[in-house]
């Protein structure tokens, strides 16, 4: 049996290291709001996924057309079932696949915008913090910390939401 030798820390001893690392952080506040505005311009930009989805769905319209009109025909010419079902089946499919392509650009456009919120909330709380932290901050902690690691000597890393690391 493989024991963890990760330290036990106490909640207060972890607000503590936060706050030094949020101080920390803090000297360069203005240089990092900079940067994470630029980042979230950059990161969150949809303009690109907003015309390919336009794209997709004027060729969807296209091939549901082409279907209606395809069935029309079918039903007054009298045609070979097995190319007209060939043919229609095409049609569909490659409704499907356009139909599958739209989804995906609005899951990475739904990415985007979550991006967008999660790194404008870190610059809000960042933005609010004009001098240096005294007392623990839970709103704080939530819009900024991205994650902890904890060393084995008792050190914590915190890493920001922006990709800044502060070892406390």
């Amino acid at each position: 049996m493989c024991r963890c030798n990760t330290p036990h820390l106490y909640e207060d001893t972890i607000k503590e290291k936060f706050l030094f690392a949020c101080n920390r952080l803090f000297e360069n506040r203005d240089e990092i709001l900079e940067n994470c505005r630029m980042m979230q311009t950059m990161l969150t930009d949809c303009t690109e996924i907003d015309e390919k989805q336009q794209e997709v769905l004027q060729e969807m319209e296209v091939v549901s057309e082409l279907t209606r009109k395809y069935i029309m025909e079918n039903s007054r010419t009298a045609q070979n079932q097995d190319e007209y079902n060939a043919h229609y089946n095409g049609l569909v499919e490659r409704y499907e696949k356009l139909k599958k392509k739209s989804l995906s650009l609005h899951k990475q456009k739904e990415e985007r915008l979550a991006k967008r919120d999660w790194i404008g909330g870190f610059i809000l709380e960042l933005s609010k913090c004009k001098k240096l932290l005294t007392e623990f901050d839970e709103k704080l902690w939530v819009a900024a910390v991205d994650k902890v690691t904890v060393f084995q000597d008792g050190r914590l890393a915190f890493v920001f939401k922006d990709g800044t690391e502060i070892e406390a």
